[in-house]
């Protein structure tokens, strides 16, 4: 069966292009000998109606001595014979081919011309051949565009024909297997036929789409697994860093604590006196308790994550608190803080990070403002805003604030610059909450700006 399906479309195909190529052979023969006379005697007579004008307006430019010259090489460029007739004598110039005269293949026309440097008129007889290559090359000349459209014409008119009614389902297929080859499935077979090609396209159409959804379920699932690989390469890099960083920070108080115990124990110098030197030395083991304990709180959120901890936060009670809390340190400072607190402005996550991550953000302004200057807070129910007059941030430190153990203070002293936890611990607990920030400088001061409106109660 399929041998002889495979016949008879060898068959048809066979019939169409046999009958395409003598249809086409015959159409360009009978154009050939309709065309090619007509065309031949218009081209040659016009060619030499043009050459006799030419020669008449040359020769009216041209004085009488010098008409010889131009005369002969008409006769030599067209195989031409010129008689000039004065009135008085004949001059004859060129010949014409005997074998053409008596072939009839010659065109005669007597004109009058005139001379630049004369005022009579003249007469010339001009005998022409009209045969020959030139002739007939031109004809081709002048017929071949024509003959080119027609044939283009008739030809993509068969293989239209022969393509729609045979070729074409066969070469779709072909393409749809290509395209299969190249594991790309985004197509769609488009044979609309009954027999046994149609239900190949039918059967390659479902295997594409069952294919594409595979491909599109590894291809999600690897995107997914790069992403979850990146954020494990970046969070062992950022752990990594972390851990540098800290052991950096320890290694300091560590360094001190031993020399002062050591030295206290040996009675050097000012060590003697322990009593004097014991709070400094209390006061250095409370840094580094703090220290630690930053550390510890950084490791547990980062470890643990809001850990299904979340309920209903009001933000608006936590400024308050927290402000509350903070008024000593501001009086200490010289710090007015005004709050302007949007009513019941309320979120999704965990009470007591968020508290932290607001205290870190407005004990953070006061501290570093100076005396007075002021604090304002800003709450809206799509975000905080915090602004601390009179300070301002290096262009060159704002993208590096919230970088462990970073400090724009760069005597690193920890009664100005803080332990450089304080942001990180606010970016981690931000982050953990899907909420966006950033610091910048504006002509107020330098501006914190939290946007939390897709994490409202109202939206989820």
């Amino acid at each position: 069966m399929g041998k002889k399906i495979k016949n008879s479309l060898s068959a048809k195909v066979f019939l169409w292009i046999a009958g395409l190529l003598i249809l086409c052979s015959l159409l360009i023969y009978g154009m050939v000998m309709i065309f090619l006379p007509q065309s031949y005697t218009v081209v040659a007579s016009s060619r030499v109606e043009a050459e006799m004008e030419q020669l008449i307006d040359t020769l009216s430019q041209t004085d009488y001595d010098d008409a010889g010259d131009v005369i002969e090489q008409f006769c030599q460029s067209n195989r031409a014979s010129v008689i000039l007739n004065d009135g008085i004598n004949m001059y004859t110039f060129g010949t014409v081919d005997e074998q053409s005269v008596e072939r009839g293949e010659v065109m005669t026309t007597a004109v009058d011309v005139k001379f630049a440097d004369r005022n009579g008129n003249y007469y010339l007889s001009i005998t022409a051949a009209v045969s020959a290559g030139k002739e007939l090359t031109m004809a081709f000349l002048e017929l071949l565009p024509l003959l080119l459209l027609l044939i283009l014409l008739i030809s993509a008119l068969g293989a239209f024909l022969c393509s729609r009614v045979l070729v074409r389902p066969i070469l779709e297929i072909s393409w749809v297997s290509k395209r299969m080859a190249n594991l790309d499935m985004t197509w769609e077979c488009k044979v609309d036929r009954n027999d046994e090609l149609g239900v190949l396209a039918n059967s390659l159409n479902l295997m594409a789409k069952r294919l594409d959804a595979a491909m599109k379920e590894l291809e999600h699932a690897n995107q997914k697994l790069r992403e979850d690989m990146e954020h494990i390469t970046e969070l062992s890099r950022q752990r990594r860093d972390f851990f540098a960083a800290a052991s950096h920070e320890l290694k300091t108080p560590i360094t001190i604590l031993k020399g002062q115990i050591e030295s206290m124990i040996l009675g050097i110098g000012k060590y003697k006196d322990t009593g004097n030197v014991l709070p400094w030395t209390l006061k250095e083991v409370e840094n580094m308790e703090r220290l630690v304990k930053e550390i510890l709180a950084i490791s547990k959120i980062e470890m643990e994550g809001l850990a299904g901890k979340t309920k209903q936060v009001p933000l608006t009670d936590t400024f308050s608190k927290v402000t509350g809390a903070l008024l000593p340190l501001a009086r200490e400072r010289q710090v007015a803080i005004h709050s302007q607190l949007a009513w019941d402005v309320t979120v999704w996550g965990n009470a007591s990070l968020l508290e932290k991550a607001v205290h870190n953000i407005l004990s953070n302004a006061i501290r570093h403002s100076p005396e007075g200057a002021e604090v304002f807070i800003h709450l809206t129910p799509s975000s905080l805003t915090v602004t601390n007059t009179g300070a301002s941030i290096p262009e060159e430190d704002l993208s590096m604030l919230f970088t462990p153990f970073y400090r724009v203070e760069k005597s690193r002293n920890k009664s100005t610059g803080g332990s450089g936890l304080g942001l990180y611990l606010v970016k981690t607990i931000l982050e953990l909450h899907g909420f966006r920030y950033r610091v910048q400088n504006t002509e107020q001061g330098v501006e914190f700006t939290v946007e939390f409106c897709y994490n409202l109660v109202s939206n989820k």
